[in-house]
């Protein structure tokens, strides 16, 4: 695949989603659709559970982070999540991200790899966000909600997706992406893909 002009590649990590529960999140994701005038809606094929995001990365430094994350994952075993419920960053009263939950018994296991990963990255140069809250990013908030907006966006988190399941599944492998933005919304590409022992 060949860089962009400038050299460097836009990259994350990410684990992908089984396409059971990105079905699943289709129903949500059509009710936010009466709000996109407010709402970036996420698409249900763009979904993913992002660990790290890199930004732009040298495209001449790609194997060395391979490398670099490939004995991390490789240390872990793999993970039964679900994912559950629906909510909003800062909180469903003013909203700038809305979100689907991931929990599961593997839950504590996805919080010691995110941090392994970020600490190995740290040490490589990367900035690190210092917080992470396992979430599925369902849609963006563009501009306020006031009075019928906000009204219709508590119905569809009260009055139905707060505490809805949308499937378990077993995160087996782990990815590097390439984001590449356009005018259709971000095209995703894996780059390696790292398995989990």
């Amino acid at each position: 695949m060949p860089a962009d002009e400038t050299g460097r590649w836009r990259l994350f990590i990410a684990i992908a989603l089984p396409k059971v529960v990105r079905d699943r999140l289709e129903a949500p994701l059509k009710d936010l659709q009466t709000l996109s005038t407010w709402i970036r809606v996420s698409s249900a094929d763009r979904i993913h559970l992002t660990l790290h995001f890199l930004g732009d990365v040298e495209t001449s430094k790609k194997d060395e982070l391979v490398e670099t994350i490939r004995p991390v994952v490789a240390a872990h075993d793999p993970l039964a999540l679900a994912v559950e419920g629906v909510g909003a960053f800062p909180d469903i009263e003013r909203p700038t991200v809305l979100w689907a939950g991931v929990k599961g018994t593997g839950q504590p296991g996805l919080m010691r790899l995110q941090q392994e990963l970020g600490r190995v990255l740290a040490g490589h140069g990367f900035e690190v966000e210092p917080r992470f809250t396992p979430h599925l990013t369902l849609g963006r908030v563009r501009k306020p909600l006031y009075r019928e907006a906000s009204r219709a966006l508590n119905e569809w988190y009260y009055g139905r997706w707060q505490f809805a399941k949308f499937g378990e599944f077993t995160v087996d492998a782990i990815h590097l992406m390439r984001s590449q933005l356009g005018a259709g919304g971000p095209r995703y590409t894996s780059l390696a893909t790292f398995d989990l022992q």
